[in-house]
C-alpha cells in the first residue's frame, strides 16, 4: 500500500452482486447485519437507466442500451458515470473507457498519493478488464466462476479482515458474488438464495467488526468509518438478468456513518453516487473536468447508535 491518506476519514464500500432489494428487505432474518446497518444508517433505492433517448433517463443519460449486467453495473458504481461515458454495455467489456473515468479508488490514490487503497473481488474480471485499476495500492481478485463464489467470498472476507485489522487502509472496495450465481443456478426466491444471502451477510458483519475494534485502539479511536453497501443490478423471479424489467433494474444504496438519524431514507440513491460520496467522505473535492455524472450522497445531521 501507499503511504498515509487523510487522517481519520476511512471508507469501505461493498458490493453484493445481484441482489435484489425486496428479498433482502423482507425479514431481517435473513440478514441481520444489513438490516442493522439500514437500522442505523440510510438507505434508499432507485432503477437502472435503460436505454432512455439522450439526456431523458430517470436518473442519469442515456445509456445506450446497456444490460443489466455486472460489467455496465459495476463500472457505473466504480467510475460515477454511466455507460454512455465509462462506455461498457455489457459483460464483454467492448468500449470501456477507464483511462478517462478511472475507478475511485484509483481516482483517490491518483489525486492524493498518500492515501492507502485497496480492493478484494471474487469476480476476476474487475481487475482483468481494469475496471479496478493499476493505481490501487492492493488489488486481490479471487476467481468465483471457476472455484464457487461461496469459497471465492470467503477467501474475499477474510483478505479485508486482514486489511482492516492488521494494516492502515483510507479507503477499501469489496465484492462478494455468491447471492449472483444462485439467482442464475436457483432464482431469488430459492433457499440457495437466502443460504447465500446470509452468508454475505456474515462476511460483512465480519467486516464490521473488525472496524469496530478499531475504535477500541486508542490510537484509533477518532477514525471516522463511512461504510457503503450495493448491488449491480437485480434478478428475475426465474433467475437471470440482462433486460429492462423493474426486478433486473431495481438497486440500493445503504449508507452508514457517525452522525446522523438511524433508519433514514435516502432518495433515490443510484450507482453513480457511489463513486462522489467515497472521494466526499475522503476530502476529495469532485474536478469538474473530471466528468462525473453522480453527487456525494447528504452527510448524515444527528447522532446515530453504531451499526454494530
Amino acid at each position: 500500500m501507499t503511504d498515509v491518506g487523510t487522517a481519520h476519514s476511512r471508507v469501505l464500500v461493498v458490493g453484493m452482486d445481484g441482489l435484489r432489494h425486496d428479498r433482502l428487505a423482507r425479514s431481517p432474518s435473513h440478514a441481520p447485519v444489513l438490516h442493522a446497518l439500514m437500522a442505523t444508517g440510510a438507505h434508499g433505492t432507485s432503477l437502472l437507466p435503460y436505454g432512455e433517448a439522450d439526456g431523458q433517463a430517470e436518473n442519469g443519460p442515456s445509456t445506450s442500451m446497456a444490460y443489466t449486467d455486472s460489467g455496465p453495473g459495476w463500472s457505473s458504481v466504480l467510475t460515477g458515470v454511466w455507460p454512455d461515458r465509462h462506455g461498457v454495455t455489457g459483460n464483454d467489456f467492448a468500449g470501456a473507457d477507464y483511462a478517462r473515468y478511472p475507478d475511485f479508488l484509483s481516482r483517490a490514490v491518483t489525486t492524493r498519493p498518500g492515501l492507502r487503497t485497496a480492493a478484494a473481488v471474487s469476480w476476476p474480471e474487475l481487475v482483468r478488464r481494469g475496471v479496478l485499476g493499476a493505481a490501487i495500492g492492493r488489488r486481490v481478485h479471487y476467481d468465483g466462476e471457476s472455484d464457487g463464489y461461496d469459497t471465492a467470498d470467503r477467501l474475499v472476507a477474510r483478505t479485508a479482515a486482514h486489511w482492516l485489522t492488521e494494516d492502515d487502509p483510507d479507503a477499501v472496495f469489496v465484492h462478494f458474488g455468491a447471492t449472483d450465481e444462485a439467482g442464475h443456478a436457483a432464482g431469488p426466491l430459492s433457499p440457495a438464495y437466502d443460504h447465500a444471502l446470509r452468508a454475505q451477510d456474515t462476511h460483512l458483519g465480519r467486516l464490521l467488526s473488525a472496524i469496530d475494534a478499531r475504535r477500541s485502539d486508542p490510537g484509533r479511536a477518532d477514525e471516522h468509518w463511512t461504510v457503503l453497501v450495493t448491488t449491480d443490478h437485480g434478478h428475475l423471479d426465474t433467475g437471470g438478468h440482462g433486460g429492462d424489467t423493474r426486478a433486473e433494474r431495481e438497486v440500493f444504496v445503504i449508507v452508514a456513518e457517525p452522525g446522523g438519524p438511524g433508519g433514514t431514507r435516502l432518495d433515490t440513491p443510484r450507482l453513480i453516487d457511489i463513486a462522489p460520496t467515497v472521494l466526499d467522505r475522503l476530502g476529495i473535492p469532485v474536478d469538474p473536468v473530471w466528468g462525473l455524472r453522480g453527487r456525494p450522497l447528504p452527510r448524515p445531521t444527528a447522532p446515530t447508535p453504531e451499526w454494530s
